[in-house]
């Protein structure tokens, strides 16, 4: 079972549970620490895996306008080249 699946799973206990109190503060209570093993959640599961993915496409990115730069600069070398030709040859 995957770890997102797992917190689906524990959510869902969690809600049962929520069902079965009465008592508002109660309630307030148990939110605050379903929203503190969210954070926690996103902070040591989605996070990091969000930042890889992330760090592979920017270097794929990188990469790419490289080669864009480098296309650019010989398209331009060879403008030049032939600007040079055709001034030499009048």
């Amino acid at each position: 079972m995957s770890r997102l699946e797992e917190f689906g799973r524990r959510i869902d206990e969690e809600v049962a549970k929520l069902k079965r109190i009465h008592n508002f503060e109660d309630i307030g209570k148990r939110v605050d620490e379903e929203v503190t093993r969210l954070k926690a959640f996103v902070q040591e599961d989605i996070t990091p895996e969000t930042e890889k993915r992330m760090t592979q496409f920017l270097r794929e990115v990188s990469e790419k306008l490289t080669e864009a730069a480098s296309w650019l600069e010989q398209r331009n070398a060879a403008r030049n080249s032939q600007k040079a030709e055709k001034s030499s040859k009048s």
